[in-house]
């Protein structure tokens, strides 16, 4: 299993930074690696509701479906891709953290499926680096 867990603490409120989360307009603002993410069903926090999304990792561009497959709502979402090229379950956990909020991004793959040039410790590796850029912009949106 290939696995990336990153977490940044946020100086709000939980129920703030979950608001911010749930919205779809802001995926697009604190996901440098983001270019589309559309609702195609549903209200953003109904399970079942299903978005398109589309990501650029290591250079290379990548469409999803992706489904909200559990919620506990201002404590954590997980969703599930339904015809991407790498599949994947992305679960995103927030907890009170001292005056603030934690939160924690984990996302699964079985594998990469050859889709990379590159090895997948590399293509991880740099991907990482993507999900830790985007979880501070999202502490520097939610914060100013």
């Amino acid at each position: 299993m290939l696995k990336i867990e990153e977490s940044v603490v946020i100086s709000k409120p939980r129920q703030e930074v979950w608001e911010f989360l749930s919205d779809p307009a802001t995926v697009t603002l604190y996901s440098s690696n983001v270019s589309e993410y559309t609702l195609i069903s549903g209200a953003p926090t109904e399970l079942g509701r299903t978005a398109r999304i589309v990501v650029k990792v290591a250079g290379i561009r990548l469409e999803s479906t992706d489904e909200l497959v559990e919620i506990d709502e201002g404590r954590m979402f997980k969703v599930e891709s339904r015809d991407a090229k790498v599949p994947y379950t992305l679960t995103m956990t927030l907890s009170d953290e001292g005056g603030g909020t934690r939160l924690t991004w984990l996302q699964e793959s079985e594998s990469l499926k050859g889709v990379f040039k590159l090895g997948d410790s590399i293509v991880l590796k740099l991907y990482a680096r993507d999900v830790r850029a985007n979880l501070e912009n999202a502490k520097t949106l939610i914060e100013g």
